[in-house]
């Protein structure tokens, strides 16, 4: 008889915080109407592996200085040829 009694005293303030309106309408209209905004995405061309090779670089003794000074020389003139490809493909469009 107490349980019920408190049940009936509580129930107006419990059944008080239900919504009156019917919760299936639509929302209210956004204060900010939605754009699509385009995000350019940037695409790194990728370099051919054969135009990133480590060079190999000449050593020798003293009485070889000549030909280790060439043999260098070559290896420098590649590396340059190979930097030179290689700006020649960055920026370029990337192929699907």
């Amino acid at each position: 008889m107490r349980c019920s009694s408190w049940l009936l005293i509580l129930l107006p303030f419990v059944l008080g915080g239900c919504p009156r309106q019917d919760l299936t309408r639509s929302c209210p209209p956004a204060a900010v109407k939605p754009e699509p905004v385009i995000v350019e995405r940037k695409v790194y061309v990728s370099i051919p592996a054969e135009l990133t090779p480590e060079p190999v670089v000449a050593e020798g003794p003293l009485s070889e200085c000549p030909n280790v000074a060439a043999a260098r020389r070559k290896t420098i003139e590649t590396c340059a040829a190979n930097m030179r490809k290689i700006r020649g493909i960055q920026g370029t469009a990337v192929k699907p």
